[in-house]
């Protein structure tokens, strides 16, 4: 019986379709292997690595004694990955686990086979659900609509977008509830309680979700507008103790939960929170530095962060595997300061005391080492709190933002007054001129001056010491007087080229170099006006910061040699070993040894009270047994708009311990001080402050006295008189 088609033709047939259906296969394998293979390989990859952070630890910071300053607390944070919360594969494991475990069928399983076979059975079922169900020519279609093929196109092909958005609503609230007992957050706390809401389900589902960025997006794309980026590391909670973030780890591995993280994290902590404030700055919630050396060194200090990648398998089971990365951290340098915090202790309290018996507004002490330039202490007011940032000043404490100034400004307490204000330094200001006219040998230090009221320029008002008239005095005695008078006249004869010389060897045309956020350098009004220059010789017209003027004296301490205000003394390695010295650095020599020496000997005239010209204006910094020398400073208050305020001031108090052999450079400036008990004024308030604090440094520097019998008179008649009170 002869068929229909030959056998040949059958043969024919029959190629032609392998050869078709080989065709259909090979595109399809081009196109998975060449056109979709970067996409669909970071797919899988992405699907396949979790990468877990390892911190650094933070660098420690510690005082020149090796007095440990700053802490480390070991804690955990969780960390949502939104990405692979995002990513269907990932999702599944959860949500089959959620499932399966509540089926008649996982109770009456025997062993753990038997429940990996539910899961993966459950895992498969919701995939399968999941699945987009369409044509060859409809998929190709969406294909052509969706155009280049990404990874989110891929997965718009394979499965349907609104079960999978179904599926990571259920997967958000799953995770709610998982997180929930866990997590809580500090919302407001106030001086008297603190108050805690806990961080709630629905919290949680919208820090993963993104609800807001999510509907923009959709109304952006039936517009064509540009799409708005998700966060896609959320953390959810910070501060977690470590059992705690056990307790979580295990809960998200029991639950099959993918997507949340629990990474290791360290939270800056500091010794004696309400000390060295403004030196030590702060760290913000991502341990970046924000204020002070924290800011200032923020790349020696941080470190770089490990990482640990971990691979899973489609189920989500880590797989051991070669390729598995791990790169561990590289601790943070360590700071070792040029700061003594007994003398810091000590400045930090006298301030403190010296503010609220004045009632000032702000101040600053700072303590120099002249021969190093090594800043032994810094303090200004007011001040913070570390650990907290709560604002203290002399009327107490307060949260953060709670205190305004008479603008409505919060006063926050970061402002470092000593290296950031900018002030009328008044009669300190005055050595400038008394070094030109030294130094260049146009006086000597004997040499008679004119200190009676005069005028300089037609219409300007007389230059005066108020009620005084100091009449003709040698050199020394305008700084014991602190005659405006005869500063100008000291000034004026050496001419303003050479006033600016020396105000420029003194780097007050710049910034002092410290190693803390800073003003940068001090402003003075033009000099070729000689109504100006005049001014500018007593301490008007110029601006400083207190720290500018400390280095001043530390340079005639130093017999004329100034130096680089120094913070940093060592940077240490994590092993131990020194990473840099920073050794003390000279800048230049501003003066003769002759010079400096004629400069001290004048300054200690001003806490005489005897002698030629009678009493300094210091008097109130004298310890007895001691040679101390120094300069007041008397400034009023500048407006804004020009003038100045009657009845406010900023007065300071530049001293040198002991004037023949320095040891310190103390500078103390008090802000607006109104005090109840004598005028406002460098010597009647700055100058007490300094002689207590001075009288601690000696005790605890053993600093040996010039007369030790008047010393020990002294110190015994103190003794009596604080028994009797």
């Amino acid at each position: 019986m002869k068929t229909k088609i030959p056998f040949a033709n059958r043969c024919v047939w029959l190629c032609v379709l392998t050869l078709g259906v080989s065709c259909v296969v090979a595109h399809r394998l081009v196109e998975l292997q060449v056109v979709d293979s970067g996409n669909r390989g970071q797919i899988a990859a992405d699907e396949l690595i979790e990468k877990e952070r390892i911190p650094a630890q933070r660098g420690v910071i510690m005082d020149r004694n090796e007095e440990v300053l700053t802490n480390n607390v070991q804690n955990a944070e969780l960390v949502a990955d939104r990405y692979h919360l995002r990513e269907l594969t990932a999702v599944v494991d959860g949500l089959a686990y959620n499932q399966a475990s509540h089926t008649a069928e996982w109770a009456q399983a025997k062993d753990a086979v038997e429940r990996r076979k539910l899961l993966a059975k459950k895992r498969a079922e919701l995939l399968d659900n999941a699945r987009l169900r369409m044509t060859t020519e409809e998929r190709a279609e969406l294909r052509r609509r969706l155009g280049t093929a990404d990874a989110r196109t891929n997965r718009m092909l394979e499965y349907d977008p609104e079960v999978c958005a179904y599926y990571f609503r259920l997967h958000d609230r799953l995770v709610a509830e998982l997180l929930y007992p866990y997590i809580c957050r500090v919302e407001a706390e106030d001086s008297a309680s603190k108050n805690k809401r806990c961080m709630t389900r629905e919290d949680i589902v919208e820090s993963i979700a993104q609800t807001a960025t999510e509907q923009y997006n959709r109304e952006a794309e039936k517009k064509n507008a540009p799409l708005r980026s998700f966060r896609n590391r959320i953390i959810l909670a910070k501060g977690l103790n470590l059992d705690k973030a056990e307790k979580i780890r295990e809960a998200l591995t029991r639950a099959h939960v993918r997507g949340i993280m629990v990474q290791s994290d360290s939270k800056r902590s500091y010794v004696m929170p309400e000390m060295l404030c403004h030196v030590l700055g702060y760290v913000d919630h991502e341990n970046r530095g924000m204020s002070g050396v924290e800011e200032y060194f923020q790349s020696y200090l941080a470190g770089v962060d490990g990482m640990r990648e971990y691979r899973h398998n489609a189920r989500g089971q880590v797989l051991p595997n070669e390729d598995d990365r791990y790169l561990a951290p590289k601790d943070g340098l360590n700071l070792q300061l040029t700061i003594d915090m007994r003398l810091q202790a000590i400045c930090e309290q006298e301030l403190d005391r010296g503010m609220l018996h004045y009632r000032a507004k702000r101040g600053c002490m700072i303590v120099v080492d002249p021969h190093t330039g090594d800043i032994l202490a810094m303090v200004s007011r007011p001040s913070f709190n570390l650990n907290t940032k709560d604002l203290i000043t002399p009327d107490g404490t307060f949260k953060r933002g709670k205190v305004k100034d008479s603008k409505g400004t919060p006063v926050t307490g970061d402002f470092n007054f000593a290296c950031q204000a900018r002030y009328e330094p008044g009669s300190t200001f005055k050595v400038i001129a008394a070094t030109t006219a030294l130094d260049k040998h146009i006086m000597r230090i004997d040499t008679s001056v004119n200190c009676s009221p005069f005028s300089v320029g037609f219409g300007s008002k007389p230059i005066n010491d108020g009620r005084f008239n100091y009449g003709t005095q040698p050199l020394y005695c305008v700084l014991k007087k602190s005659s405006n008078p005869g500063a100008a006249r000291i000034a004026l004869a050496c001419k303003w080229p050479n006033y600016k010389e020396y105000v420029h060897r003194y780097g007050l045309d710049q910034s002092t170099g410290v190693d803390l956020p800073s003003g940068g350098a001090c402003l003075l009004a033009d000099g070729n006006n000689i109504v100006n220059f005049s001014r500018i010789a007593y301490g008007y017209s110029v601006s400083v910061s207190p720290l500018h003027m400390a280095m001043v004296y530390a340079t005639i301490a130093n017999d004329g040699v100034r130096m680089k205000p120094r913070l940093i003394d060592k940077i240490i390695a994590a092993d131990g070993s020194v990473y840099d010295e920073c050794k003390p650095q000279t800048v230049e020599r501003v003066m003769s040894r002759e010079t400096a020496r004629d400069l001290r000997r004048a300054l200690y005239t001003v806490t005489e009270s005897s002698g030629q010209g009678g009493r300094g204006t210091a008097t109130a910094a004298a310890i007895p047994g001691f040679r101390i020398g120094g300069k007041t400073g008397t400034a009023k208050k500048v407006k804004e708009n020009g003038g100045y305020y009657e009845g406010l001031y900023t007065v300071s108090f530049a001293g040198v311990l002991p004037i023949d052999n320095p040891q310190l450079v103390v500078m103390t400036v008090i802000d607006e001080p109104h005090p109840t008990d004598c005028n406002a004024g460098g010597g009647t308030v700055a100058a007490p402050i300094f002689r207590q604090a001075a009288e601690r440094f000696i005790n605890v520097l053993n600093i040996q006295p010039d007369d030790p019998v008047a010393y020990e008179r002294y110190r015994n008649n103190k003794d009596r008189t604080a028994q009797q009170n």
